[in-house]
């Protein structure tokens, strides 16, 4: 399988793409992403995807570069060729303000957005070994729900996660959960589905919807309610979601164990979750 890169109409290898040095995702972080994996040639949930990555953009009042549906032949050509057959394979979508001399204003309707996108190949993960936590405050800024490329307190949680031995970290203001560095987080308690509520400190995480409409479809009961560090703690399942990881739990947070009590309906959630990606895929996981 080839490594792809795709800039403003130009692909080619990945290694051989160049990026013009005065794009505002360079200055600014003007922009925003998402990120979708694949098997046997097609992405799953990509319709999803790019409902968020579009209305990332009109949130943040960028211009798309294309319509939807050329995207998506875009997309496909660069699939094509990365060759992926059999393999797994992961697409990255990136869209700026555009190029233009350094200015915190606007640049005027004369200067197109960007899109970048990449193609590599995608390791399923391993899903045999729960994720360790680290609880880390939030100090984000208040546009969580935007898919932006600003993410350095995202960076700096993940990498203090990296260096406690952790897989992830959690994020917190205050006692009120809000997600992880990269992913979304739930929890089981009693049989239920507890989501923290969607709103601006809050990513709407494609997994997290999934999950949710799968146990929906099973009979599983959801609550959306504001989360607590004592809920996660006191937890059946602390469960992380992310295209990433897709659906995995945790067996510990700051040190002290933590859920791994209901493994009966996490492994209900999480066979639901593989069967439909395998439904659209073709491929089977865990």
């Amino acid at each position: 399988m080839r490594a792809i890169g795709y800039y403003n109409g130009e692909a080619g290898d990945l290694q051989d793409m160049r990026i013009p040095m005065q794009d505002r995702a360079m200055f600014f972080g003007d922009g925003v992403y998402d990120f979708v994996f694949g098997y046997n040639g097609i992405l799953f949930a990509l319709a999803d995807h790019l409902d968020r990555f579009y209305r990332s953009m009109e949130r943040l009042e960028i211009r798309p570069f294309c319509d939807r549906q050329t995207l998506e032949s875009e997309i496909q050509k660069c699939v094509d060729a990365a060759e992926p057959g059999t393999e797994g394979f992961q697409l990255y979508l990136q869209a700026s303000r555009g190029n233009c001399p350094r200015n915190h204003i606007f640049p005027g309707s004369d200067v197109p957005s960007t899109l970048l996108m990449t193609v590599k190949p995608f390791k399923d993960p391993n899903f045999t070994v729960p994720l360790k936590l680290l609880s880390v405050e939030d100090t984000r800024f208040f546009h969580c729900d935007i898919k932006t490329l600003n993410l350095i307190p995202n960076v700096m949680a993940a990498q203090r996660a990296e260096e406690a031995g952790c897989g992830e970290a959690v994020f917190h203001r205050g006692d009120n959960v809000t997600e992880c560095a990269h992913s979304a987080l739930v929890i089981l308690k009693d049989g239920t589905l507890i989501a923290p509520p969607l709103d601006e400190l809050v990513l709407p995480s494609i997994s997290r919807k999934h999950v949710i409409e799968l146990c929906g479809e099973a009979g599983i009961p959801v609550e959306v309610r504001r989360i607590t560090m004592d809920d996660v703690r006191g937890a059946d399942e602390v469960i992380v979601l992310s295209t990433s990881k897709l659906i995995t739990h945790a067996d510990s947070l700051d040190g002290i164990p933590c859920g791994m009590k209901d493994p009966e309906t996490f492994g209900m959630i999480r066979d639901l979750y593989f069967r439909r990606v395998e439904n659209e895929t073709g491929h089977r996981l865990g």
